[in-house]
């Protein structure tokens, strides 16, 4: 076999595999994780879940009824991501926030995804309406707050403080941290 023809088709498998749409388990980027698909609740709106097929970061899923006879679909966006090793294994992880939008509703919820290096789901974050800063209104994260630090996950949320309405918006601001105890992520004090 001549070394062009080698060469000849290196390049097409080269090529071919840069079409590849990545799934979780393939892809190694930060911008892949925009085109992804997630198994997500909508911050237990669907106790269930559903997937979410994510193309340039967002995806409108259909809702089905007997699940949820008050919604018709749910607008699904990435938010943001960052990574670093949250395991100690030396091995970047990544932590994927995502925004749900029941629709119809004005509502925003958000679900965070934590995923090993293989790309596999660790865990998801405890709910922002969970948290002790949770008033009538939960927090919302601030996405470019979102990192990895000291094996740590650091987020800035922004929270609902007296005379904020949903129309407003929170004005106060808090960071909130969660280490990984090898089952679960637990808030740092």
């Amino acid at each position: 076999m001549s070394l062009s023809r080698v060469l000849y088709g290196l390049a097409a498998c080269v090529l071919l595999a840069g079409c590849a749409h990545p799934i979780h388990g393939e892809a190694s980027s930060a911008q892949d994780w925009r085109d992804a698909t997630y198994k997500i609740t909508c911050d237990g709106v669907v106790p269930g879940g559903f997937r979410a097929a994510l193309h340039d970061g967002v995806a409108k899923v259909s809702a089905d009824v007997s699940d949820t006879p008050y919604y018709q679909s749910f607008d699904v966006d990435l938010e943001a991501t960052a990574s670093g090793d949250l395991d100690g294994d030396g091995k970047p992880d990544t932590v994927v926030l995502l925004q749900c939008h029941p629709q119809p509703s004005n509502g925003i919820v958000e679900e965070a995804q934590v995923f090993d290096a293989a790309r596999h789901l660790i865990a998801g974050l405890p709910s922002p309406r969970t948290l002790p800063q949770a008033t009538i209104l939960p927090p919302i994260y601030d996405p470019s707050g979102l990192s990895v630090q000291d094996e740590e996950i650091v987020a800035v949320m922004k929270v609902y403080e007296d005379g904020d309405s949903h129309a407003s918006g929170p004005s106060g601001r808090t960071t909130i941290r969660w280490r990984w105890d090898g089952r679960n992520f637990q808030r740092v004090p």
